[in-house]
């Protein structure tokens, strides 16, 4: 069989894994939207089961993966080039850095920067005795906002990163979740395996572009309503969904060095540009005032504060509404996000890779949250604005335009901000639905785009989803789908660092596996076939 056709057989769809995870998304979503009250109660239930009973290992998992990613990053794994000794960068740090935020940082952070802080100012954690609506409680609150969305998800995200790439790029396996696990799988069971992996990565992932283009679509039909003046519903969020879903399937149509690399360098421009207009137009002093001091704090407190549970406390409802939701969306993200952070791995060392897609986007974030987080603590502290009743009053969707409104220039800041809205969610969106069209195939390659019908499907398909839960009430009928999604992701989550130890010891023991005395390896290149000449899969 010519290589060109072995090419064109591992770009094709693979059935085994399509159509059991669309048809397990497709009955999920269904019945969460057909049977709402009843279902709700039971997926309510579990929910709350899989809270209280495994609570405590998803938070002590993320401690741990934490510590094992510092530790990869600085031992002699760290030193392994992907893609081999020779292997050359193909995209600049500006180009990594900003494909790496905005395919990672979605819509959530620009959701929650002003909401979430407030919340924990108005009702922190009972264990902490801290009172609500003091500078204490300030503070706590912009350094757990931060802590909740910097470390902990991009070492997920990294880890699982690079377990994949470091087999995509060094072994020349398919760029898959799966391989990422190929240590751990026996041979003769790849064939069951694989697809079973990537069916659950299907619907998993599916849950959570619906939760997070649902709040998208939210936030900007909130705020073109505030501009215009009128009252979003159905007709506003089906017109942001016909503006966004063309905008990340054409990026994603083009491929990540085309229309993602574009996409995503304007964004993070974007950001910076609307974090400076806030800092400077805002209460700049207090803003960089508690900006130091939280993230004092949130250094100071960092083991603590991130396994807050309520042991012994347990009318505190708090560990179970954030902490521990945060660890299973962050664990649902983890392997998918870290497929696609393995596409920009090829010639960067895994520390170099570990520190890069960890450090400057945790800067980034604490920035963003100080500027923003603090802006509404300062409005709630003064009493200019009732951030706290207006969060009750008009929702969480709505507060960053009700805080926008005390700014000069308002409207122009407002619609700033819904563009940056829309990218950001269409940059996330790509890179997620590249993501699940790789995973659908049979096995592309570290160096190949998937099939461009598939992104297509697979956009349309998400943004279908998040529309009709948006016009049906929401996430809420499907929650509990998600707390069941994230607890195979973070098994699979836990086996990909098992499999990267002994993925970097076997290349560290024997940089030239190439050797075809060797016979497991021999085998391996049989089966994955098409190695390029001239490739270096050396460290």
């Amino acid at each position: 069989m010519s290589e060109a056709r072995k090419r064109d057989e591992h770009r094709e769809l693979n059935h085994y894994t399509f159509w059991p995870g669309f048809i397990l998304l497709l009955a999920g979503i269904t019945l969460g939207l057909a049977y709402q009250e009843g279902l709700a109660v039971i997926l309510s239930t579990t929910m709350n089961w899989i809270h209280i009973t495994f609570g405590w290992l998803e938070v002590s998992l993320a401690i741990i993966i934490v510590m094992f990613t510092v530790g990869i990053a600085f031992s002699p794994i760290g030193n392994i080039r992907l893609g081999g000794r020779n292997a050359k960068p193909e995209f600049t740090f500006w180009q990594w850095f900003s494909l790496s935020l905005c395919g990672c940082i979605g819509i959530g952070i620009l959701f929650w920067a002003m909401g979430e802080p407030i919340y924990h100012m108005m009702q922190p954690p009972l264990s902490l005795h801290i009172d609500p609506g003091s500078k204490d409680a300030g503070i706590f609150a912009i350094a757990q906002t931060t802590l909740h969305w910097t470390i902990a998800q991009y070492c997920f995200y990294t880890i699982c990163g690079v377990a994949i790439a470091l087999v995509s790029f060094n072994r020349n396996y398919p760029l898959s979740i799966a391989a990422g696990m190929y240590a751990l799988f026996p041979k003769k069971f790849r064939p069951i395996l694989v697809p079973a992996v990537h069916a659950l990565c299907l619907f998993s992932l599916c849950c959570a572009i619906a939760t997070s283009m649902g709040a998208g679509l939210m936030q900007i039909g909130s705020g073109t309503g505030r501009i215009f003046g009128y009252t979003p519903g159905p007709l506003t969020w089906a017109a942001a969904a016909a503006i966004i879903i063309p905008i990340y399937i054409l990026s994603s149509y083009s491929g990540l060095k085309k229309g993602m690399r574009i996409l995503s360098t304007g964004t993070t421009k974007a950001f910076f540009l609307f974090m400076a207009l806030v800092l400077f137009m805002g209460p700049t002093l207090f803003i960089l005032g508690i900006g130091v001091e939280s993230f004092g704090y949130f250094a100071s407190n960092f083991f603590r504060n991130s396994t807050l549970l309520n042991t012994m406390q347990i009318s505190d409802k708090w560990p179970m509404q954030w902490l521990v939701p945060y660890m299973e969306i962050f664990f649902i993200f983890a392997p998918l996000l870290g497929h696609f952070l393995a596409r920009m791995g090829k010639g960067r060392t895994i520390r170099q890779f570990i520190l890069v897609n960890i450090i400057p986007p945790t800067i980034f974030c604490h920035f963003w949250i100080a500027t923003f987080g603090g802006t509404a603590v300062y409005f709630q502290w003064t009493g200019l604005v009732d951030v706290w009743a207006g969060i009750h009053q008009f929702g969480m969707e709505s507060m960053v335009y009700i805080l926008l409104s005390q700014f000069p220039f308002s409207e122009i800041l407002m619609g700033l901000f819904v563009i940056t809205i829309v990218f950001s969610f269409a940059t996330m969106t790509d890179s997620l639905v590249a993501t699940l069209a790789i995973i659908s195939t049979k096995g592309v390659r570290a160096s190949e785009e998937p099939p461009k019908r598939l992104k297509i499907i697979w956009g349309v398909v998400t943004g279908l989803i998040a529309y009709v839960l948006c016009i049906c009430g929401g996430i809420e009928p499907v929650r509990g789908l998600i707390s069941l999604a994230a607890f195979p992701m973070m098994l699979f989550t836990f086996a990909m660092c098992v499999s990267l130890v002994k993925e970097g010891i076997h290349l560290l023991d024997k940089p030239d596996w190439l050797d075809l005395e060797d016979s497991e390896d021999t085998e391996d290149i049989e089966e994955h076939d098409s190695i390029p000449n001239g490739t270096e899969l050396t460290y």
